[in-house]
């Protein structure tokens, strides 16, 4: 008796009850249809000017070759050329012997690795914001100083702006060689700083 009292009350709210649309809404994807429509960059490279300070030597200018190949959103794989004047003058012994020829140079093929540990946006006028990074670089390679060479390492930190082809850069590094004649002469260690540019491939 109860359910039959119940199931009339009912009747009338199922009469009047309205009917109302299900929502459903659309999935939507963002991005582009096709992935070749991305300018993918694997790294860059450039080229710079440096000034080096020198152990017991005068200073000189360094001309650099550059090349990156990026291994993530903040490594990347880092292999440098680098041509420079070593001394302008000859250095002797204490018996007149010859050490070091006038004129020599100190050429340089090293390889490496890089590290943003810090990012960052900057204008220039006030209306565009690029992108800039430093970064720690190791480096391990080769020195060839006239007819002697020595392993060279060198530890470097690096301010990028990285703009939309082209980049900037400047940096300071520390170095040294192994070679034992410049050892000897307390030649073999040194700092630079230096400024370069260049494009992304």
């Amino acid at each position: 008796m109860k359910y039959l009292i119940l199931c009339l009350l009912a009747v009338p709210l199922l009469v009047n009850a309205e009917t109302t649309d299900i929502y459903q809404p659309r999935i939507k994807v963002a991005g582009l249809e096709k992935s070749e429509n991305i300018s993918r960059r694997y790294g860059s490279w450039g080229v710079g000017v440096a000034q080096q300070a020198q152990d017991n030597l005068s200073s000189r200018t360094a001309l650099n070759f550059t090349g990156r190949w990026f291994a993530g959103e903040r490594w990347y794989l880092l292999g440098s050329a680098q041509l420079a004047p070593f001394n302008q003058s000859e250095i002797r012994n204490s018996s007149g012997q010859v050490l070091l020829e006038s004129g020599e140079q100190a050429n340089v093929l090293a390889g490496g690795a890089g590290y943003a540990f810090l990012q960052g946006a900057a204008s220039l006028s006030g209306r565009t914001s690029y992108p800039w990074q430093v970064a720690v670089e190791g480096l391990m390679g080769e020195q060839y100083t006239g007819d002697s060479s020595g392993r060279y390492t060198g530890l470097a930190f690096s301010w990028q702006l990285l703009g939309d082809d082209y980049w900037l850069a400047t940096e300071w590094r520390v170095y040294q060689s192994d070679d034992s004649r410049l050892d000897k002469l307390n030649v073999n260690k040194g700092m630079q700083w230096g400024i370069s540019f260049g494009s992304y491939f």
